[in-house]
Formats: C-alpha cells, sequence, structure tokens
C-alpha cells in the first residue's frame, strides 16, 4: 500500500462535473461537510488499456444492505483516515461479502444516448443526493491536498482537497503495483435518507487480479 493515505469523507453532495474527454476521464463529486469541502475523483475509462479494455468493470445495488452502514449512520461528516482492517470501515472487494463480483459488468465512460454508460449511472445517484437534503454519501479512496493556498481546479475552493482511486485498489501488476493493499479498495456509498435506503457503486480495472494475499498483491495462476 507504500504511502497512500486511505480516507472516507463523508458529507452532503452540492455539485458535479463529468469529464467526457481525455486519455483518462473523471467524475469529479463536490462533498461539503464539518465545515469543509473535498473533492472526490473518479475514474470513469482507463488512461492505461485500449479499446473495450480500457472500460471499467462496475457494479450498483441500489437496495445495498451490508453490516458496514450500520456503522457508517454513525459517522460524523468530515474526513476520516481508516485503519486497512476487517471489522471496521475499510472496503476490501475481495474479501468483505459486499457483492458478488460476477455481477460487475463492462461499462463505456460516456456515449450518446440515455443510461448506457458510467456517466450516467453516477448521474442518477448524484440526482437523488442533490434532491434530498438529509442524504450523505461516504466516499472511500486516496487523499492528497490539502494543497495550501491553491484552489481546486475543478471547483475552485480553497486550499483544494480530496481523495481519488475510488474503485478497487489490490490486483495490480503494471505501474501501479505499489497501490496494491487488503482492505484499501475505494467506492461511493450513499444513505438516500427521503427513500431510507442505501446504495453503492464499485469500481474495478480489468487489468486487475481477483486472486490476491494478504498485501492485495495478485497470486499467480498455477500452471496446468
Amino acid at each position: 500500500m507504500g504511502s497512500r493515505k486511505y480516507t472516507l469523507f463523508s458529507g452532503r453532495v452540492i455539485d458535479r462535473r463529468a469529464e467526457t474527454t481525455g486519455k483518462s476521464p473523471h467524475y469529479h463529486i463536490l462533498l461539503e461537510g464539518a465545515g469543509q469541502r473535498f473533492r472526490v475523483a473518479v475514474n470513469t475509462r482507463s488512461g492505461t488499456s485500449r479499446s473495450r479494455s480500457s472500460e471499467l468493470l462496475y457494479f450498483a445495488d441500489n437496495d445495498f444492505r451490508h453490516e458496514i452502514t450500520t456503522r457508517l449512520a454513525r459517522v460524523d461528516d468530515g474526513i476520516r483516515l481508516l485503519d486497512p482492517r476487517p471489522s471496521g470501515l475499510a472496503l476490501d472487494y475481495q474479501r468483505g461479502g459486499m457483492f458478488d463480483r460476477h455481477h460487475m459488468r463492462r461499462i463505456p465512460a460516456s456515449r450518446p444516448g440515455p443510461r448506457n454508460d458510467l456517466v450516467d449511472e453516477i448521474d442518477e445517484r448524484i440526482d437523488r443526493q442533490l434532491a434530498d437534503p438529509a442524504g450523505r454519501l461516504h466516499a472511500f479512496g486516496t487523499r492528497w491536498g490539502p494543497e495550501r493556498n491553491d484552489p481546486d481546479h475543478v471547483f475552485g475552493f480553497v486550499p483544494g482537497n480530496g481523495i481519488h482511486d475510488v474503485h478497487m485498489n489490490q490486483g495490480n501488476r503494471d505501474e501501479h503495483v505499489h497501490d496494491n493493499g487488503a482492505w484499501s479498495d475505494g467506492g461511493l456509498i450513499f444513505h438516500e435518507a427521503a427513500q431510507n435506503r442505501w446504495c453503492a457503486i464499485f469500481l474495478a480495472f480489468q487489468t486487475q487480479s481477483w486472486r490476491t494475499d494478504d498485501e492485495g498483491d495478485p497470486i499467480s495462476e498455477p500452471r496446468v
């Protein structure tokens, strides 16, 4: 896991902005909590893969039922540095029992038409958050900032502050191998107060292995 700061930011969604061009576009979410503003940068496509292999793996659960929601309901708004271990607030796609990975599907970042890409899927959940004053988003990832007196380059608040790596952070074999770690995955978990339900979005790259050791490094497939 190296020097990554595994972080949870909980707060209210107040704005969003989606990139639809560039090598590695992101969906940016502006959160506010405990008197702070925080940008969540969500990858919508891989910047290191080409053609369809650049599409992310995606799963959304609109009725997310998992023990972590009980703990998240007690979390105050704001920034929280997380311990990468079980039985706390950390996420692990492979060990946490949060969803069946076989339900994940490839999804393009952005294309013409309604509800047919990752931007549309995130938009749908963010729209519900913006319409729900009591709604909350719990965003998991790697922290950057605060960037002294430099304004955030997307939303302009000062100082720039946020998280990225809002996806699975284990099973990497390439230049991102230093990001590997168990119990340090990113993700978006929404509390929709108006509907009294929890929703979640989980993302992974096609190049990541789903067989990892206790350090989050890929386990080589046995030779036949």
